[in-house]
């Protein structure tokens, strides 16, 4: 089974959905999770500690989560300007064997011009993805 599970979240209620199976599962299986918040990259000007807080609320929750189900949780906020390379790379740089993610969190136009991140991680990873689908 799986012994580190990266389980990234934009805080959607696809993404949720995704968390808490992901959670269930690493619960069942023994394994610890990294949860991943990746933000848009910051203009140079603008300080990090101001524009974000480190621990933000989507983090915040999925560690409770965690704690809740007696999980090892490490959790971490990412700034990208490509939120699945980011992910693909910490899976790795981390020692994950597994990315476990919702398969939509953003829709409309949003979704059209920004492409789904959940299929460039598809694309781009050497390690295995657990796709969560609402409905």
């Amino acid at each position: 089974m799986f012994r580190h599970i990266l389980i990234p979240s934009d805080g959607s209620a696809a993404s949720q959905l995704a968390v808490n199976a992901a959670l269930r599962m690493a619960r069942e299986s023994g394994a610890r999770v990294t949860a991943i918040h990746v933000l848009p990259e910051e203009p140079a000007l603008v300080s990090k500690s101001a524009a974000h807080p480190v621990e933000d609320e989507i983090l915040a929750e999925i560690a409770r989560q965690a704690g809740t189900l007696h999980v090892n949780c490490t959790i971490l906020q990412v700034h990208a300007e490509q939120p699945h390379a980011a992910i693909v790379a910490t899976a790795l740089q981390r020692g994950c064997d597994l990315i476990a993610m919702a398969s939509r969190g953003r829709s409309g136009l949003a979704s059209l011009m920004l492409g789904s991140q959940t299929q460039k991680v598809l694309t781009h990873s050497k390690i295995p993805v657990l796709v969560f689908r609402e409905g």
